[in-house]
């Protein structure tokens, strides 16, 4: 077995920008929905998995013919008159949406023209945006989402666009499925290859927007001037950044419509944990591509398990990054806590001292009261009760501070055989418990038995 470069690096011109491959892809890209990894801690998922927009430059030393790219996006037969080759990929089963937005619908012609009118051998022919679409969407929600985002290209940067959407399983699965249920010898006297599973992921939604790099004029019907801004040193850059975050926002604004808490992301991971959106040491995952991602599910359908170099290096770096989640989420939830303790003992301290404060001024006041009266009202509006101060009262009365007067009626000596402060003058016994010692002590006296012959 021969092992291939998967994703090779790109010569890059000098003072431009080339093909640009940023993405971000998930599980890695986030957080994971319901898994426990040993640590006692579950982690969320946060972060969605279409987490993944590419952007490539189709020119003519990658790309053989432009026009072949169009029909492989649409599912279609066309005829690039350049090369005079005839390309056809209606056997596609995953082209769910094709649409031109501010030029004409007429694919085979329009890519025939954008590659006519570039006369250099290495001449830039198109830009390719690949983004993932979320799978919670509708079909008619992705359309609007795709159409809108295009309608906005062209506003902003003048680009029109050609956009396909993808979804494997879309079309052919039942014809698939019943031919996988039927016995592979019927009317065969050998038994048939296994069919390679070319049906790919379900969840792997996505459209392709297919940019050329020079202005439709409809009232010529061709191909103008060049966006040279785009491929600017400086102005490249913030083209790219630009639609990343439009795309990120439009897609999320999506997503809480629809009652879907995760969110897209298109951040690296080094500006997600610059930001405190991520933890730091997370690692990318190797692109795997078509051939080697097709060879991991038949490995997972052989043996339960993709076992393979590709799948084994994906697996071990998914578990460094869940534990990385795990502990990084551990503790900002420790800090939250800390934190949350440390306001509540400030508020605690902010609010005792104001207590003790209102405290000071009721006792001030009712100190200052010169009658009964004055002092009863000081003391029902002083909001707290230290203001009831016996002993201080006790003091006062004592050292003769204030002028009261005993009423006559309380004044008088109480019989404890009878009656108690709760219950006096109602000539009601008191119920009162006392211990086994004093039981014993006021116990009645036993009588003196009487002597014989008396």
């Amino acid at each position: 077995m021969r092992w291939v470069p998967i994703n090779p690096k790109p010569k890059k011109a000098k003072g431009a920008v080339t093909q640009l491959r940023w993405s971000c892809r998930a599980p890695a890209a986030g957080f994971f929905s319901g898994a426990d990894f040993g640590c006692g801690h579950q982690v969320l998922f946060m972060i969605h998995k279409a987490s993944r927009l590419e952007i490539k430059i189709r020119n003519r030393s990658n790309c053989t013919s432009i026009v072949a790219a169009a029909a492989y996006c649409a599912g279609e037969r066309y005829r690039c008159d350049r090369t005079g080759r005839l390309k056809n990929y209606q056997c596609r089963r995953d082209v769910v949406s094709v649409e031109s937005i501010k030029m004409p619908h007429d694919p085979e012609r329009i890519w025939n023209a954008a590659d006519a009118v570039e006369k250099h051998p290495g001449a830039r022919l198109a830009r390719e945006f690949v983004i993932s679409l979320p799978v919670d969407l509708p079909l008619d929600v992705q359309r609007k989402l795709v159409r809108g985002y295009c309608l906005w290209m062209h506003e902003t940067h003048g680009v029109s666009s050609f956009a396909s959407i993808h979804h494997p399983l879309s079309d052919g699965a039942d014809k698939e499925i019943l031919s996988d249920l039927r016995p592979q010898t019927e009317g065969r006297k050998k038994p048939i290859k296994v069919r390679k599973d070319e049906r790919g992921n379900p969840l792997n939604q996505h459209v392709h927007i297919l940019c050329p790099t020079r202005h439709w004029c409809d009232e010529t019907g061709q191909f103008t001037k060049k966006l040279r801004d785009l491929d600017h040193i400086v102005k490249g850059p913030k083209f790219v950044q630009s639609v990343r975050d439009e795309w990120e926002r439009r897609v999320n604004r999506l997503l809480i419509k629809h009652g879907i808490n995760e969110k897209v992301d298109l951040r690296s991971y080094k500006k997600m944990a610059a930001a405190g959106d991520a933890p730091e040491g997370l690692m990318a995952q190797k692109k795997m591509g078509p051939k080697n991602a097709a060879r991991g599910r038949q490995r997972e359908l052989e043996v339960g398990e993709d076992s393979t170099y590709l799948g084994v290096d994906r697996a071990e770096t998914q578990k460094h990054n869940a534990n990385c989640w795990d502990s990084w989420l551990t503790l900002r939830a420790l800090e939250r806590e800390k934190g949350r303790l440390e306001r509540a003992r400030e508020h605690a301290n902010q609010t005792e001292a104001a207590r003790r404060m209102e405290a000071s001024e009721a006792e001030a006041k009712i100190a200052a009261t010169k009658t009964e009266t004055a002092r009863v009202a000081a003391i029902e509006a002083a909001p707290h009760l230290d203001a009831l101060d016996p002993y201080a009262a006790a003091m006062a009365w004592a050292k003769g501070g204030r002028d009261e007067t005993i009423d006559p009626a309380s004044d008088r000596r109480m019989n404890p055989e009878t009656e108690t402060a709760a219950t006096s003058g109602s000539g009601i016994p008191p119920n009162v418990e006392i211990n086994k010692n004093a039981a014993s002590r006021f116990a009645r006296q036993r009588q003196r038995q009487r002597t014989r012959g008396a």
